[in-house]
This record gives structure tokens, sequence and C-alpha cells, in this order.
């Protein structure tokens, strides 16, 4: 006769893993008193022997959301991935945990933060400061989607948007309206990040217009707790260096606010004396003075489709993490004027501004 098959429960896994009944619960309840080894010992059989396990549906599904910072306060940037997050957490069928993680002073690693607020994912916004963390991440097995982030895995996705190509459009603008003496302002540069695929952009399309870059157009970042204060900051040393500039690609738009402020406090109107076009689109940007042309980037949608992916993945309904990268926007408004070509030598020379 057929030995009978054991009911699948959690005694079970327990006896097949070599663990205790409560080892498995911690397990299926994410609770932080279990080592990784034994963690991933568990999962395994829990995935062979196809246990579904009551207790994980006694609570809901909790993604966590980790804003890793460099400075104590969170850019408008960020915000605007959270608004996305929001309209998808409060009509879905997942909570959220907001974590803010300081970059060089968190004494945790992300890993035992994730754990001990008890994630089953995790969106990890921006990437790059913590990349020497995901492939600890990527090893625990936990699902991650990060934003503007580069990381292949299992249960690892990402989504961002094309900055090299937004880059472009924003300097192929500057260029048809007539400039030529462009400065750029830099944000953080590390290899492959947005920043530097914009930068990459600008030198690009400089050269593809013919034009010879200085290297006094291309301002260093100047550190500072506001993103405002730095470009308020580079775009001071960019006028004392480079006098001749007629435009100013500034790497977000809050650098570009900054840039703005420096350009009047210098003697220097925006647009009629210097241009300024920003790169993000946060909601301020159109109520400036002169309201700001910028490279608008879809950071609601990122937010929300981040956090939709995860909690399709955690149901069963997706099996992969998908790479998406969406598109910017070239959006027109009253910070950039059309100039005349030769009006390169006339910082002063006023024109018709180039909004659409």
């Amino acid at each position: 006769m057929a030995r009978p098959r054991k009911n699948i429960n959690i005694r079970l896994v327990a006896e097949e893993a070599g663990v205790s009944v409560a080892t498995v619960s911690r397990v299926v309840n994410n609770r932080t008193d279990v080592s990784e080894a034994v963690r991933r010992r568990v999962a395994a059989v829990i995935d062979r022997v196809n246990f579904l396990p009551t207790k994980s549906f006694d609570r809901r599904m909790n993604i966590g959301v980790m804003v890793a910072l460099e400075t104590p306060l969170i850019s408008d940037y960020v915000s605007l991935i959270l608004d996305g997050v929001s309209t998808y957490s409060t009509t879905g069928s997942v909570d959220v945990t907001v974590m803010l993680y300081r970059v060089g002073l968190e004494g945790k690693p992300l890993l035992q933060t994730i754990r001990e607020r008890r994630c089953d994912a995790v969106i990890i916004v921006p990437g790059e400061p913590v990349a020497e963390q995901l492939e600890e991440l990527r090893r625990a097995e936990i699902p991650v989607m990060l934003i503007n982030g580069s990381m292949t895995g299992p249960k690892m996705g990402c989504i961002g948007t094309e900055a090299y190509a937004g880059g472009v459009k924003a300097m192929r603008y500057l260029i048809q309206c007539g400039h030529r003496r462009i400065g750029f302002l830099c944000n953080v540069l590390q290899p492959a990040n947005n920043h530097s695929r914009r930068l990459q952009a600008y030198r690009d399309v400089l050269s593809e217009y013919g034009i010879e870059p200085r290297p006094e157009w291309v301002v260093a970042h100047h550190p500072t707790e506001q993103t405002s204060d730095a470009g308020y900051d580079q775009c001071c040393t960019l006028l004392r260096q480079a006098p001749e500039v007629t435009a100013v690609f500034c790497t977000n738009d809050g650098m570009a606010i900054g840039a703005i402020k420096a350009c009047w406090d210098a003697g220097r109107r925006v647009p009629e004396d210097v241009s300024v076009i920003g790169f993000d689109g946060i909601a301020c940007g159109k109520y400036l003075h002169p309201a700001l042309t910028t490279v608008c980037q879809p950071l609601v949608a990122i937010g929300h489709n981040a956090v939709r992916y995860l909690d399709e993945f955690l149901r069963g309904e997706r099996t992969v993490l998908p790479n998406e990268v969406l598109d910017t926007e070239l959006v027109i408004r009253d910070s950039v004027a059309l100039i005349h070509e030769n009006d390169g030598d006339n910082p002063g020379s006023s024109f018709a501004t180039g909004k659409g």
C-alpha cells in the first residue's frame, strides 16, 4: 500500500527545514530574530512543498520605501516619487513604511532596517548612495524596485527615466534658440548615474553642433543641504569665471531655482541676459518668475508603478520585476530666450522668449 502523503502544514515545513515551528512562524511573519541562512533554508522548503502559510494572510503586505538621504532634507524630487507611492497605496492592498536612511551616518545596514520594519519588499530611492549594500539584499532575496538605479537579480527590478535623452532635448532646445555659450551646473557625479548622463548629453550635443566647450563652462558640485543653495553658489562661480555664457543648463530644478537668483544678484536678467533650463519638473517651477523651462520626469508615475509592481509580485500576479525606462518631456516656459547667433558676445542683448 502506498504511504500516505503528509499534509503540507507548518510542522512539515519545520521538519523538512530542521527547525522549530516557532522559527518557521518567524520567517513567515518576517521577524528579525532569524539568521539569513536559516531564513533562506526555510524559504526554500516553503517554495519546494508549495506551503501557503495561513499567518501570511493575517496581515497586509508591507512595502518599505527606503529614502537614501545625503543631506537631512527630502528633496522635491523624492517628494513627488512619494506622492506616486501614496496614490497607489491608499487604494491598493498594501501598507507602506517610509524609512529615511542617512548615508554615512546610519550605524545599521539596510537589510537589518528592512527586517526590523517587517517589510516584505522595498523600494529604494535613489539607489546610487547605497549601491554597496544592494548585493546583500539580492542574496537575502528581498524583492526590490530601484528608482533610477541598476542591478539585476531574480527579485530585483528598476524604474527610471531616460536621463541622457532628456539632456539631449534640453541642449538641442538651447542651441536651436541661438545659444552657443552654455554653462552646466553639476550635481553629485557617479559612474553612469543620472547626473553623469545629463553631463554627457551636454558634451555630446555641443560636439554635434561643432561647439568647442570650455572647461570653465562646467561647474563642479558644491555640496549644500538645500539643492537650491548649491545652484546659487555654482551659478555665481560660473558667472565669475565665464561671464560670456548666455545660457545655463542645471542638472535639476532645485539648482535652477538657485541659479535664477544668482543671475539676478549679479545684475543679469533672466531670460534676457542669461537663459536657465532645469531638469525634473517639480511643481513650483511653473510658478517662478520667470516660469522655469525644464525637462519633466514622470516622478509621480515612477513612485506609483514601483509600488504597484511589488504588490503584484508579492501576490503572484507577476513572476518578474520589470526594468522600465519612462520618457521625459521638454516643458517650454519663460526662462529661455531666443537670441541671434552673433549675440553671444553681448550678454545684455534682449529677444523674445522661447515659450511655446
